[in-house]
């Protein structure tokens, strides 16, 4: 961490999923606190960022909002690889956005399979026109041992506290990559130094 940066750790998230899932429209919702109905969809990707705090920890939050479409997969595969934590939203109104879930999960685990991932069923407002019910959405995530929840960019509902809790449980994942990389650190200062007695004793 920069001495200077006003922030302990800096927290990259993606957003994933079929096109108007409402990606776009949950960044803006948790950033700007606004919405639009005349959001359109994302080319490539866009980049959002919000400082939260989590206890005592200041969080930098730089979230990447990517497009859905086929064309841009290459680009997604990218920003995986740099990805710290993956939203992965599908529309409760839109039965093939949920079935596609399966798709993405399969691509986030060929790219970086340790992933701290949640799943988001947006569009809860739209309660007349449900087709993928809550309990299908438990009961994936639970299948593949991830988080969920589901959402409404329009009216706000579980918004922050689905980026609070993701950013909660990525940032454990973050604290145990730096311990085991310090362990490792610590592991083979103890064989150099190991080294060097032998070399003594020699």
């Amino acid at each position: 961490m920069n001495i200077k940066s006003d922030f302990d750790y800096l927290v990259k998230l993606a957003l994933l999923g079929d096109p108007s899932v409402g990606k776009t429209n949950i960044v803006i919702r948790f950033v700007d606190h606004t919405f639009s109905l005349n959001t359109t969809s994302t080319i490539g990707y866009d980049y959002k960022s919000k400082k939260i705090s989590i206890g005592k920890e200041k969080l930098f939050l730089q979230i990447w909002d990517t497009a859905g479409q086929e064309r841009y997969m290459a680009l997604n595969k990218t920003i995986l690889q740099k990805a710290d934590g993956i939203m992965l939203v599908y529309d409760i109104s839109q039965r093939e956005t949920f079935n596609n879930i399966q798709k993405w999960i399969d691509i986030i685990k060929e790219h970086n399979d340790k992933l701290p991932i949640i799943l988001i069923g947006n569009k809860t407002d739209k309660k007349d026109e449900r087709i993928v019910d809550i309990l299908e959405g438990k009961k994936l995530a639970e299948d593949h041992n991830i988080t969920f929840l589901e959402t409404s960019a329009l009216n706000g509902e579980n918004i922050d506290k689905a980026f609070i809790n993701f950013s909660n449980i990525v940032l454990d994942f973050l604290k145990n990559k730096v311990k085991k990389v310090d362990d490792c650190f610590s592991l083979n200062s103890k064989i150099s130094q190991n080294k060097k007695k032998k070399k003594k004793c020699c």
